[in-house]
């Protein structure tokens, strides 16, 4: 039977009083009496003004119910029920960043609010707490990650049943922040070129990395680099061979694949002139790749002949299983491989590190720059959208604007608009 809820007035508010079924940590269930606090008498001075804010409080709460479960607050909800059904659902980047995002910024901003009482108000006033500290310390996708978390967390409770009502993120402002979070970085063809030139053959010698507060002096850092390079007692030699570290680097630059998808290629996946794009590989798990391509629907990305000789290189006489292995036979951590061969390599050549996907979008720039259309580029890279392309991973560089202007002048350089006569 519904309820109607109890009205009264208390030290200047209006409060209502119902009955509710709650758990105990112990698994034990009692009746609990707990008050709402409607408005304020100053606000509201008549019984029959307020009214009407009970009904709906009210309303409400018998549509959701009052066992167990529905007064449950919004963090014993994600703890305990949101994430746990993340994990079975997602893998993955998906699952760190709902985790991550809920554990730096939004757990200890929430905590005592239940669900239920849960309004717009209260997630703005929570974006704004994370902004008055951060500032623009956090970038304007920061923020939104935040709000998309808070309203995938809603619509569970909602699918649930514990919540009712329209999403309370609905409307609520997002933070400005930075305008741009982690830079998005490409390597042009010429650093591409250098990267497999300072891998020539065996052994590869790693020197010792630069200390931190070198890093920012240019000129002492290539000095110290020089002389960590020509002292062998400073150096480790990693176990792999340059001609595995070429491919990996080939198959980045060269087919544009994701380090998920480098990762999770099989020797069976390479047909020559083409390689099949069926998996990707996160830590230790391997799941489809981010458009969702498999065995029965691969994806393909033709095998230029540069890169067919750096796979030819390593190729074994009878190939299966991973086609980069690591030692235990599993995909190779392309991450530790950056931290522990590429990155002290390069720094000990002046070369920067822009991590993986600065290879992906290398070469969509690099095509750009040859004159491919944007919708071929998209091809390559497998978006299912020509606007991703474009906008995150074509990289104009500034060469090829200027070169742009350089045609522009020679096309107007002649025109009479151009040499009108100066009036004294």
């Amino acid at each position: 039977m519904a309820q109607q809820g109890s009205l009264y007035q208390h030290h200047g508010s209006w409060y209502v009083r119902y009955w509710e079924t709650v758990q105990s940590e112990d698994g034990t269930t009692k009746r609990k009496n707990p008050a709402h606090r409607l408005a304020s008498v100053k606000d509201y001075p008549k019984k029959s003004d307020v009214l009407p804010l009970k009904n709906r409080f009210m309303e409400r709460l018998n549509n959701i119910g009052f066992m167990p479960g529905s007064g449950v607050s919004i963090v014993d909800f994600v703890d305990n029920t949101f994430l746990p059904g993340c994990e079975r659902r997602l893998t993955g980047a998906g699952l760190k960043c709902y985790r991550d995002t809920w554990n730096c910024h939004l757990k200890s901003r929430v905590s005592g609010l239940r669900l239920r009482d849960a309004r717009p108000m209260h997630i703005q006033q929570l974006l704004n707490a994370v902004e008055d500290e951060h500032g623009a310390r956090l970038a304007h996708a920061t923020y939104k990650t935040m709000k998309v978390t808070m309203s995938a967390i809603f619509t569970e409770a909602r699918n649930l049943g514990l919540y009712d009502g329209t999403n309370p993120t609905t409307g609520v402002r997002v933070p400005k922040g930075r305008k741009h979070g982690r830079k998005r970085l490409a390597y042009s063809l010429d650093e591409i070129l250098k990267h497999l030139e300072l891998f020539p053959e065996d052994p590869i010698v790693v020197p010792q990395r630069l200390p931190r507060k070198w890093k920012s002096n240019q000129r002492r850092r290539k000095r110290i680099a020089g002389e960590l390079a020509s002292n062998t007692e400073d150096c480790h030699l990693p176990q792999i061979r340059a001609s595995v570290v070429r491919a990996i680097i080939g198959v980045a630059a060269f087919a544009g694949l994701r380090k998920g998808e480098v990762r999770g290629l099989w020797w069976t996946d390479d047909r020559i002139d083409l390689l099949t794009i069926c998996r990707s590989v996160w830590n230790s798990t391997i799941k489809s790749t981010k458009t969702e391509e498999d065995i029965d629907e691969p994806g393909f990305v033709p095998v230029i002949r540069p890169l067919r000789s750096l796979l030819d290189a390593i190729k074994p006489e009878h190939p299966a299983g991973f086609m980069f292995v690591s030692r235990v036979n599993g995909a190779i951590d392309l991450d530790n491989l950056a931290d522990r061969v590429l990155k002290p390599v390069f720094e000990a050549n002046g070369l920067e590190w822009k991590g993986w996907q600065a290879y992906r979008r290398g070469l969509a720039t690099n095509l750009k720059e040859l004159g491919v259309e944007d919708t071929t580029i998209q091809c390559i890279l497998r978006h299912e959208d020509v606007s991703t392309t474009q906008r995150f991973y074509i990289k104009t560089a500034p060469r090829v604007a200027q070169e742009a202007m350089r045609i522009l002048e020679e096309k107007i350089a002649c025109t009479p608009v151009v040499h009108q006569p100066t009036i004294n």
